[in-house]
């Protein structure tokens, strides 16, 4: 069945919410001259933009696109920075896939084939959601293989029309990469004995070698803009011209590591060390011999955290044949480039500048407690007691609050992404003043729960602000509109955000996860709901990000402080 197509929310409602999402975050002055910017706008430009845009639309969704896909996509393809150092994430994620070992890793490379085969099969069963809404299937894409090609301006997403017969996916393994065939020639998974096989010959030959001065993927975390040219030159030599087609052909990569750690230290490894991925692969996987660790380094451009938890819970549920019998197979194989001095040389000093950058980057993780639901004496969603925690830290550290972000799923619209729900209310802001302050009410307490919930509403109805004005903003620009309004100052102030948040809700499938502040003084926030309370990962700059350690101590304080209201008699 088809999916909804994504609707163009109505100009006046978006740009009345706007100024209600301005409004705690500027000053009085700015304020004005920020609904002054929007009333000119409204009056003088505002119809024409909203009528581009909604042909625009028409046109897109008979494409079976939306009005956002393309310039959506194009956003992120335009990136020029180190990808881990600014949109991939590294996902933790879990099941029951037997002790930690060679068998374990095995278990996840047959769980993980199978389903990206059954999607270069077409058989992937379409997904739906809770409310029985049909869900667009256009992010599943991402496991067929292929890659994002870093180019000069902008990047180019490459994706092999291939059969799943014969595939290949890569083995990393102490800095090198291994070729290693993962489906028979129907297009079927090899056995998980076989795949252990391969994963041991491996193992075994990366043992009796030294490990690399120069990572395999070291040129993938630089960022296009680096990466573009040397490329470039890379492949000008045939042979890594066909090492690079063969990785863009692999469907999936798995990095196996050695070394048993902390789950934030392989949590930060995952997500920023060089040499976790080819980070321009949509997925690699990561499994420890060492420990339980599991993860998916993720290229973020044409897929969100719903679809790979999707994916995850589909290799959870898989069943795997009692008894594997070890197939035919050909021998992992070795690949690596063929570099020129010159090369070589520019590499390792752009690796080295990548890692003094990528050293900033840190996880810090808080749990806070949180009151059984059979002690609440009223319903109180997990989601929005977490982002009322975040206001107070940040009110508590700072004196003041700024704009935080909060993904939405909207996959239930046709070629649907995310939408931008904004949890800094005026009324959530009375609240934790009034919460800080000792003077907090029941009434205010349910404001803010109230706003909270409508915006939840609003955008999953498709009728959110941010994802509206970015679309408007482009007709904009392409027609060559004159006006000042999209450069405003509440605007700017809006889209800059101090918290970027995101949760998939509990631990069955992704536990937690990591991905680099949009700001520099800012954090990038992951919130889980655990037994007993909830978990914050807090994504920081060691460099530039804002007092950390107060900020953290007030996620505490701040969960204290609002479960003890909220079990404190009201009359």
């Amino acid at each position: 069945m088809s999916v909804k197509p994504l609707p163009v929310p109505e100009l006046d409602a978006t740009l009345d919410r706007f100024l209600a999402t301005a409004r705690p975050l500027v000053d009085d002055a700015t304020y004005e001259e920020t609904a002054q910017a929007t009333r000119e706008f409204r009056e003088q430009h505002g119809n024409d933009v909203q009528a581009g845009l909604e042909e625009f639309a028409r046109d897109e969704n008979a494409a079976g696109n939306s009005w956002l896909s393309e310039d959506w996509l194009s956003g992120y393809l335009m990136t020029r920075t180190s990808l881990p150092l600014t949109s991939n994430v590294g996902f933790q994620i879990t099941g029951d896939f037997g002790a930690p070992g060679l068998g374990r890793a095995a278990e996840l490379v047959y769980r993980a084939a199978s389903v990206h085969l059954q999607q270069v099969r077409g058989e992937t069963a379409e997904e739906v959601d809770p409310r029985g809404n049909h869900i667009s299937m256009e992010q599943w894409r991402c496991l067929e293989g292929g890659l994002r090609h870093p180019a000069e301006e902008i990047d180019e997403i490459i994706r092999p029309e291939l059969s799943a017969a014969d595939r290949e996916i890569g083995v990393i393994h102490r800095g090198r990469l291994y070729a290693v065939a993962v489906s028979d020639g129907e297009g079927q998974p090899l056995s998980l004995r076989t795949l252990a096989e391969s994963l041991r010959s491996v193992i075994d030959g990366a043992e009796a070698a030294t490990e690399p001065e120069l990572p395999f993927g070291a040129l993938s975390y630089l960022g296009s803009e680096k990466a573009a040219p040397l490329l470039a030159e890379l492949i000008e030599n045939p042979h890594n011209a066909e090492i690079y087609d063969r990785i863009t052909r692999m469907i999936f990569m798995v990095n196996v590591l050695d070394t048993q750690a902390e789950v934030i230290e392989h949590l930060e490894h995952s997500a920023f060390e060089v040499g976790h991925a080819w980070a321009y692969k949509p997925l690699t996987y990561e499994v420890c011999l060492a420990d339980d660790w599991l993860a998916i380094h993720v290229e973020h451009s044409t897929v969100d955290g719903a679809t790979i938890l999707a994916a995850v819970a589909r290799m959870q549920e898989l069943a795997i044949p009692e008894e594997p019998v070890a197939s035919e197979r050909p021998e992992p194989e070795l690949l690596t480039w063929a570099l020129s001095d010159s090369l070589r040389s520019t590499l390792l000093t752009e690796l080295a500048a990548y890692r003094r950058e990528a050293a900033l980057h840190g996880v810090h993780r808080v749990f806070v407690p949180r009151p059984h639901k059979a002690e609440l004496p009223f319903r109180i969603s997990d989601d929005a007691a977490q982002q009322l925690i975040m206001l107070y830290a940040q009110l508590a550290t700072y004196n003041r609050v700024r704009s935080v972000y909060e993904a939405v799923d909207m996959r239930e619209y046709q070629a649907g992404r995310t939408e931008c729900l904004r949890p800094v209310t005026s009324e959530a802001v009375e609240f934790i003043a009034a919460l800080q302050a000792g003077e907090a009410t029941l009434e205010r307490f349910q404001a803010a729960l109230e706003a909270h919930r409508d915006w939840i509403k609003t955008c999953k109805s498709a009728h959110g602000i941010d994802r509206h004005l970015l679309g408007l903003q482009y007709v904009s620009e392409r027609n060559g509109v004159d006006t000042d309004f999209f450069t405003n100052p509440g605007l700017a102030t809006m889209r800059r955000d101090f918290l970027s948040t995101t949760s998939i809700g509990g631990p069955e499938q992704i536990v937690r996860y990591a991905f680099a502040p949009t700001t520099p003084e800012g954090f990038g926030m992951t919130y889980t709901r655990l037994p007993g309370g909830y978990e914050y990962c807090i994504n920081y700059r060691r460099d530039t990000s804002e007092d950390l350690e107060g900020f953290a101590r007030n996620l505490t304080v701040g969960a204290e402080k609002l479960w003890e209201f909220v079990l404190t008699p009201h009359p």
